[in-house]
Protein backbone atom coordinates (compact mmCIF):
# COMPACT_ATOMS: atom_id res chain seq x y z
CA UNK A 1 0.00 0.00 0.00
CA UNK A 2 1.29 3.49 -0.87
CA UNK A 3 1.95 5.85 1.62
CA UNK A 4 0.43 9.37 1.29
CA UNK A 5 0.62 12.77 3.27
CA UNK A 6 -2.61 15.14 3.31
CA UNK A 7 -1.89 19.02 3.60
CA UNK A 8 -5.08 21.09 4.51
CA UNK A 9 -6.06 23.29 7.15
CA UNK A 10 -9.15 22.99 10.16
CA UNK A 11 -8.72 26.07 12.11
CA UNK A 12 -6.36 28.12 9.84
CA UNK A 13 -8.40 28.32 6.95
CA UNK A 14 -10.06 31.34 5.41
CA UNK A 15 -12.26 29.45 2.45
CA UNK A 16 -11.87 26.07 2.21
CA UNK A 17 -11.82 23.72 5.12
CA UNK A 18 -10.15 20.06 4.57
CA UNK A 19 -13.28 18.85 7.35
CA UNK A 20 -15.43 16.83 5.38
CA UNK A 21 -12.74 16.75 2.74
CA UNK A 22 -10.73 14.87 4.25
CA UNK A 23 -13.15 11.99 4.39
CA UNK A 24 -14.15 11.80 0.79
CA UNK A 25 -10.39 11.54 0.01
CA UNK A 26 -10.11 8.76 2.04
CA UNK A 27 -12.94 7.23 0.64
CA UNK A 28 -11.43 7.86 -2.93
CA UNK A 29 -8.02 6.55 -2.48
CA UNK A 30 -8.94 3.63 -0.53
CA UNK A 31 -5.42 2.15 -1.83
CA UNK A 32 -3.70 4.90 0.11
CA UNK A 33 -2.70 4.54 3.99
CA UNK A 34 -2.91 8.39 4.04
CA UNK A 35 -1.32 10.54 6.82
CA UNK A 36 -3.64 14.06 7.34
CA UNK A 37 -1.53 17.15 8.90
CA UNK A 38 -1.93 20.68 9.83
CA UNK A 39 1.70 21.35 10.56
CA UNK A 40 2.92 21.39 6.66
CA UNK A 41 4.65 24.75 7.36
CA UNK A 42 7.27 22.96 9.73
CA UNK A 43 7.82 19.89 7.60
CA UNK A 44 11.32 19.21 5.87
CA UNK A 45 12.87 17.28 3.45
CA UNK A 46 13.38 13.57 5.10
CA UNK A 47 9.44 13.91 6.69
CA UNK A 48 8.66 14.13 2.93
CA UNK A 49 10.74 11.34 1.97
CA UNK A 50 8.83 9.27 3.69
CA UNK A 51 5.67 9.13 1.63
CA UNK A 52 4.38 7.95 -1.96
CA UNK A 53 2.47 10.97 -2.52
CA UNK A 54 1.58 14.36 -0.86
CA UNK A 55 -1.47 15.64 -1.69
CA UNK A 56 -1.67 19.40 -0.70
CA UNK A 57 -5.20 20.78 -0.12
CA UNK A 58 -3.66 23.79 1.75
CA UNK A 59 -5.94 26.15 2.17
CA UNK A 60 -3.50 29.04 3.66
CA UNK A 61 0.14 27.75 2.32
CA UNK A 62 0.13 31.19 0.94
CA UNK A 63 -0.06 32.67 4.80
CA UNK A 64 1.21 29.95 6.65
CA UNK A 65 4.23 28.20 5.06
CA UNK A 66 7.44 30.29 3.38
CA UNK A 67 11.21 29.45 1.68
CA UNK A 68 12.19 26.41 4.32
CA UNK A 69 9.00 24.73 3.10
CA UNK A 70 8.74 25.74 -0.18
CA UNK A 71 12.86 24.22 -0.98
CA UNK A 72 11.52 20.64 1.32
CA UNK A 73 8.76 20.42 -1.39
CA UNK A 74 10.86 21.13 -4.56
CA UNK A 75 13.45 19.00 -3.17
CA UNK A 76 11.26 16.39 -2.65
CA UNK A 77 9.82 16.65 -6.43
CA UNK A 78 13.22 16.57 -7.73
CA UNK A 79 14.49 14.32 -6.07
CA UNK A 80 11.46 10.88 -7.66
CA UNK A 81 8.36 11.88 -5.39
CA UNK A 82 4.64 12.72 -6.42
CA UNK A 83 2.57 16.23 -5.56
CA UNK A 84 -1.18 15.96 -6.48
CA UNK A 85 -2.34 19.51 -5.90
CA UNK A 86 -6.14 19.93 -5.58
CA UNK A 87 -8.24 23.14 -6.15
CA UNK A 88 -7.40 25.88 -3.58
CA UNK A 89 -3.90 24.15 -2.96
CA UNK A 90 -2.88 26.86 -5.94
CA UNK A 91 -3.05 29.49 -4.02
CA UNK A 92 0.62 30.37 -3.19
CA UNK A 93 1.00 33.88 -4.61
CA UNK A 94 3.62 34.48 -2.15
CA UNK A 95 5.88 31.87 -2.85
CA UNK A 96 6.36 31.93 -6.59
CA UNK A 97 8.75 28.63 -6.28
CA UNK A 98 5.63 26.72 -5.77
CA UNK A 99 3.48 28.32 -8.61
CA UNK A 100 6.34 27.62 -10.73
CA UNK A 101 5.96 23.70 -9.44
CA UNK A 102 2.43 23.54 -9.53
CA UNK A 103 2.50 25.31 -12.93
CA UNK A 104 0.64 28.40 -12.76
CA UNK A 105 -1.15 31.44 -10.99
CA UNK A 106 -4.18 31.34 -9.85
CA UNK A 107 -5.91 34.90 -11.27
CA UNK A 108 -9.74 34.98 -9.59
CA UNK A 109 -12.61 32.74 -10.25
CA UNK A 110 -16.05 33.83 -11.50
CA UNK A 111 -19.18 32.98 -9.07
CA UNK A 112 -20.00 29.21 -8.88
CA UNK A 113 -22.04 27.58 -11.04
CA UNK A 114 -22.49 24.02 -12.71
CA UNK A 115 -19.54 23.77 -15.13
CA UNK A 116 -18.94 20.91 -17.56
CA UNK A 117 -15.52 19.22 -17.83
CA UNK A 118 -13.90 17.72 -20.64
CA UNK A 119 -11.51 15.41 -22.53
CA UNK A 120 -8.44 18.39 -23.81
CA UNK A 121 -5.15 15.98 -24.56
CA UNK A 122 -4.17 12.21 -24.30
CA UNK A 123 -2.58 10.83 -21.41
CA UNK A 124 -2.59 7.36 -19.57
CA UNK A 125 -5.17 9.13 -16.69
CA UNK A 126 -7.28 10.35 -19.21
CA UNK A 127 -7.98 6.48 -20.59
CA UNK A 128 -10.88 5.34 -18.55
CA UNK A 129 -12.10 9.31 -17.55
CA UNK A 130 -15.25 10.75 -18.92
CA UNK A 131 -16.43 14.26 -18.79
CA UNK A 132 -18.49 15.18 -15.67
CA UNK A 133 -20.68 18.63 -14.96
CA UNK A 134 -20.24 19.60 -10.96
CA UNK A 135 -21.23 23.37 -9.31
CA UNK A 136 -17.63 24.25 -8.80
CA UNK A 137 -15.92 27.36 -8.74
CA UNK A 138 -14.33 27.97 -12.07
CA UNK A 139 -11.12 29.03 -11.36
CA UNK A 140 -8.54 30.76 -13.88
CA UNK A 141 -5.00 31.10 -14.41
CA UNK A 142 -2.18 32.60 -15.88
CA UNK A 143 -0.07 29.07 -17.11
CA UNK A 144 3.45 29.03 -16.71
CA UNK A 145 5.17 28.17 -20.50
CA UNK A 146 8.06 27.07 -19.10
CA UNK A 147 6.03 24.34 -17.10
CA UNK A 148 5.25 22.54 -20.17
CA UNK A 149 2.65 21.20 -18.77
CA UNK A 150 -0.10 18.78 -20.59
CA UNK A 151 -3.49 20.12 -20.04
CA UNK A 152 -5.73 16.68 -20.25
CA UNK A 153 -9.03 18.20 -19.03
CA UNK A 154 -10.54 21.57 -19.65
CA UNK A 155 -13.99 23.01 -18.29
CA UNK A 156 -16.61 24.75 -20.68
CA UNK A 157 -17.76 28.23 -19.29
CA UNK A 158 -19.87 30.69 -21.30
CA UNK A 159 -18.94 28.62 -24.15
CA UNK A 160 -15.34 28.93 -23.79
CA UNK A 161 -12.78 26.21 -22.66
CA UNK A 162 -10.37 26.53 -19.62
CA UNK A 163 -7.82 24.58 -18.41
CA UNK A 164 -8.80 22.67 -15.58
CA UNK A 165 -6.41 19.52 -14.88
CA UNK A 166 -3.05 19.30 -16.09
CA UNK A 167 0.65 16.98 -15.60
CA UNK A 168 3.99 17.69 -15.95
CA UNK A 169 7.20 16.09 -14.89
CA UNK A 170 9.67 18.23 -12.45
CA UNK A 171 13.35 16.79 -11.93
CA UNK A 172 12.50 12.99 -11.32
CA UNK A 173 9.29 13.78 -9.98
CA UNK A 174 5.50 14.35 -11.11
CA UNK A 175 3.37 16.73 -10.28
CA UNK A 176 -0.80 17.29 -10.96
CA UNK A 177 -3.09 19.68 -10.57
CA UNK A 178 -7.39 19.26 -10.39
CA UNK A 179 -9.34 22.45 -10.70
CA UNK A 180 -12.46 21.50 -8.89
CA UNK A 181 -12.49 20.70 -5.33
CA UNK A 182 -14.60 23.55 -3.88
CA UNK A 183 -16.22 21.57 -1.41
CA UNK A 184 -17.16 17.77 -0.02
CA UNK A 185 -19.84 17.82 -2.45
CA UNK A 186 -17.36 17.92 -5.38
CA UNK A 187 -15.61 14.84 -4.16
CA UNK A 188 -18.61 12.93 -3.97
CA UNK A 189 -19.15 13.35 -7.74
CA UNK A 190 -18.56 9.78 -9.49
CA UNK A 191 -16.65 11.29 -12.36
CA UNK A 192 -14.85 13.67 -10.33
CA UNK A 193 -13.51 10.37 -8.03
CA UNK A 194 -12.78 8.64 -10.96
CA UNK A 195 -10.41 11.02 -12.00
CA UNK A 196 -8.86 12.05 -8.82
CA UNK A 197 -7.69 8.12 -8.34
CA UNK A 198 -6.25 8.06 -11.34
CA UNK A 199 -4.03 11.11 -11.11
CA UNK A 200 -2.92 10.09 -7.72
CA UNK A 201 -2.03 6.58 -8.84
CA UNK A 202 -0.25 8.37 -12.14
CA UNK A 203 1.46 10.98 -9.60
CA UNK A 204 2.76 7.83 -7.72
CA UNK A 205 3.95 5.93 -10.45
CA UNK A 206 1.33 3.22 -10.42
CA UNK A 207 -0.60 4.26 -13.69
Amino acid sequence: MRNALLLGDYINCQWHTLRGVDDEIIRILDGFNITITEDYPYLKLEDMQKYDLIINYADALDRRAGADFAGALLGYVAGGGALLTIHNGILVSSIPELEQLIGATFKDHPPQEVIEYVYSNAHPIMKAVGSFSIDEEPYVFELDNLARANIIMEYIYKGERFPAVWVRGYGRGRTCFVQPGHSPETFKNEGFGNLLLRCALWCSGDL
